[in-house]
């Protein structure tokens, strides 16, 4: 009965919208960026464009070190050609820079041009962060959350944001309090940590100290990514710039994980297969997502039976890049109970 449902599907499926429910976390404004400027001048708009096409560009690939690529430092001198809208608000809070300019990019060629140029690109769908963070102030340590300490807490959620990065700050109420303290915070006691996390279940668990030295500020940072646990040791003049950095850091690790290299040829094909398909529709959704994602070229059905669909996709990134978004997307359980040199199978978990 399913595989003959499959039949009457295939030539329609591609025809009708099927909604997604969302996992991870989708980041809208990827493309949009803005300045304050003196004056509404072609010369300040000019500079304040690159400027603003910079942020986006390290947004989107992921990267920092992608600004120092030839075919971007010349997509950069042509910045404002990528300005797909812009427009002006007045910005009552300075004499100095009362104009706020409001930058749109065109999301499509940017992404071309970073394709072309065998640069990263870091989707929309992007993982979601907890983030407890200790710091040491003049009157005793704290835990950072918005409720107790909201400008901290924008100047980080601030920074997060520059970099695309789906910042979470912990509630502080009583269940937090209950489950971990700012000692285990400080101590970076991973145990005690990860059982706070699970509630808000986050998509990777970023917890840190702040501490000021003669040196200047100094963060220590864990990042747990699945079993994936990775230190990060930063160090700033002031504060605010080691929030900066840690947004950067951040962004820059899970980059390297989730952003990926497009080309316009396959880099190899994929096979596996998913169990668990119920209904047309569940089929209907497992097509639609595969053919969403940006590191798949093309999907194609290699077989239909009553228990299983069989896949083979081209890929345009790395098997290991496609496996991490099916992990951060968690519509596609992988069965570990097989075989090694047996078609990798996944169960479908709409």
């Amino acid at each position: 009965m399913f595989k003959g449902l499959i039949r009457s599907l295939v030539a329609v499926w591609l025809g009708v919208f099927v909604s997604l429910p969302a996992m991870a976390v989708q980041v809208d404004g990827l493309f949009k960026s803005e300045r304050l400027v003196p004056d509404q001048s072609a010369e300040q708009r000019s500079a304040a464009v690159k400027d603003g096409l910079e942020e986006v560009l390290v947004r989107v690939s992921g990267h920092r070190e992608t600004l120092q690529h030839k075919s971007v430092q010349a997509l950069l001198q042509q910045a404002e050609s990528y300005l797909a809208q812009f427009s002006y608000k007045v910005n009552a809070q300075s004499k100095q820079q009362p104009y706020r300019l409001n930058m749109q990019f065109d999301g499509p060629s940017l992404i071309k041009a970073l394709s072309n140029a065998q640069l990263s690109v870091w989707g929309g769908n992007r993982p979601s962060v907890l983030t407890w963070l200790a710091i040491q102030g003049p009157n005793g340590r704290f835990i950072v959350n918005s409720e107790n300490n909201p400008l901290l807490a924008e100047v980080f959620e601030a920074e997060a944001k520059r970099r695309g990065v789906p910042l979470v700050l912990p509630l502080l109420d009583l269940e937090d309090e209950r489950l971990v303290s700012v000692s285990d915070i400080w101590g970076q006691f991973s145990d005690r940590i990860s059982a706070a996390s699970v509630r808000y279940a986050p998509d990777a668990v970023y917890s840190g100290r702040f501490y000021r030295s003669s040196s200047g500020w100094n963060a220590h940072w864990q990042l747990q990514v699945g079993s994936q646990r990775q230190v990060i040791r930063l160090q700033a003049d002031q504060v605010r710039e080691l929030f900066a950095k840690s947004a950067d850091a951040l962004a820059e690790v899970l980059a390297e994980k989730y952003a990926v290299i497009v080309s316009g040829a396959s880099s190899g094909d994929y096979a596996f297969k998913v169990v668990g398909l119920k209904s047309v529709a569940d089929y209907a959704k497992l097509n639609h997502y595969l053919n969403s994602l940006q590191v798949v070229g093309r999907v194609e059905v290699a077989r239909v039976d009553e228990t299983s669909v069989a896949y083979r996709v081209a890929l345009k990134g790395a098997v290991s890049q496609f496996l991490s978004v099916l992990a951060l997307d968690s519509y596609l359980e992988p069965d570990h109970s097989g075989f090694e040199g047996v078609e990798q199978s996944f169960f479908w978990r709409p």
